[in-house]
This record gives structure tokens, C-alpha cells and sequence, in this order.
């Protein structure tokens, strides 16, 4: 295990929304990392080493920790700084924002794997389980009708957690999507993808290889 560097080492995949979301969190916070891009494919041994299961994000702590869920390197980075107020107090209870990610984690992304990769899977009908994901994006728009972010007045945790996956969804058939009328949604959604912390977030990284001089960052 890496334990003596000078910041902690996020291993991330650019297109990644469980990836997105975690820097997304890390500039709110202004930490810098040390960023290894990876390719899913051609997963480096160093990496593997951290994180057996393969895959991104993954956070080293300066001591050693390892934070393999995206949510945990979200509050992590919040813990440590929040000067966005990503944790504030909003208009859901907990309960509801507990709920919320987890209907995105285990109803939502599984559908939406299906809809986009329809291939990976045996006897899939695509358009089914995108339309099992309507209900889900129905409540989103609801909550934006009088607000523009999800849950406080301004952006925060919710908000950028869940917008990775709900573009993802979006650009799969961006045609078919306008056609549903979310447009409170659709606001929301162009909004973030307006702002400079969505283009930082998605600069461009080289491959990272065991050898290259250190890339440190908080996406300024």
C-alpha cells in the first residue's frame, strides 16, 4: 500500500458518472489529489493492488486509507471542507435523500445499464427498462418546479450525485428525452453543464502510467 506521497492519489475514469460525482465533490472542497486517469480496460496493477474490485473512483488517504465508493470520497472531501455548503440543510429530510440515492443506485443505474448497453446483457428489451426509469426522473422534475437545484436553494450534495447518471441517461437518445417535457429538469441539467466546475471536471487527463511525473489537482 502507497503511503508516502504528498496528497492523497485519486484513481478516476473521465466518463464515469460514479467518477464524476467524486470530483465534482473534490473541487467543491479544494483538495488536491494526485489524479491517475485509468482506462477500464487496461487496468495498471498499482491500481488493482489498491482496489481489487476494479473500479473507479478510488481515493488513498495520505495514511493509507482506501475509499472505494464514490459517496465516501464525497463526504470525505465534504468533511474536510465545505465551503459550498454542500452539506447544508435543505427542504428533504434525511430519510428522503437516503431514499432517493438509493432508488438512483439500485433501481435507476440498473436500468439505465440496460437502456445504454443493451448488448452486455441476455434478453434485454432496452426501451422497457428505459421507461422503468420515467417514474424516477418524474419525481426529480417535481422537486425543480419551484427550485432550482434539488433539495437547499442552491446546488449541493444531491444535486451533483445524482446529475451524472440522469445526463448519462439523457444522451443515450437526447431527442427522445426533450420529447418528454421534463422541463424543469432539463433546466436543471443544462445548468450544472453550464458551469465551470462540470468543464473542469471533465479535463482531459493523459493515461496514467507508473512512471509519469505527478499530476496534482483540485480542477481549478
Amino acid at each position: 500500500m502507497e503511503i508516502n506521497f504528498k496528497y492523497p492519489i485519486l484513481y478516476t475514469f473521465r466518463r464515469c458518472p460514479y467518477a464524476m460525482r467524486a470530483r465534482f465533490a473534490i473541487r467543491s472542497s479544494k483538495i488536491i489529489v494526485e489524479i491517475r486517469e485509468i482506462k477500464l480496460q487496461e487496468k495498471p496493477f498499482e491500481f488493482l493492488k489498491s482496489s481489487p474490485k476494479g473500479t473507479v473512483p478510488v481515493l488513498i488517504t495520505n495514511s493509507g486509507e482506501v475509499l472505494e465508493e464514490s459517496l465516501d470520497i464525497i463526504y470525505w472531501a465534504l468533511n474536510k471542507n465545505d465551503p459550498h455548503k454542500w452539506l447544508a440543510k435543505g427542504n428533504l429530510e434525511n430519510q428522503e435523500i437516503i431514499k432517493l440515492l438509493d432508488d438512483l443506485e439500485n433501481k435507476f443505474k440498473p436500468n439505465l445499464d440496460k437502456y445504454k448497453y443493451p448488448s452486455r446483457f441476455s434478453g434485454v428489451d432496452q426501451f422497457f427498462h428505459r421507461d422503468k426509469n420515467l417514474c424516477f426522473l418524474k419525481k426529480l422534475n417535481s422537486y425543480l418546479e419551484n427550485n432550482k437545484s434539488l433539495n437547499c436553494k442552491h446546488l449541493s450534495l444531491l444535486d451533483y450525485a445524482i446529475f451524472p447518471f440522469v445526463r448519462q441517461f439523457r444522451n443515450v437518445d437526447q431527442d427522445w428525452f426533450d420529447k418528454l417535457n421534463f422541463i424543469f429538469l432539463n433546466k436543471w441539467i443544462n445548468q450544472i453543464i453550464d458551469t465551470k466546475d462540470f468543464s473542469s471536471i471533465m479535463k482531459k487527463f493523459k493515461k496514467w502510467e507508473p512512471n509519469d511525473v505527478p499530476i496534482y489537482t483540485y480542477f481549478e
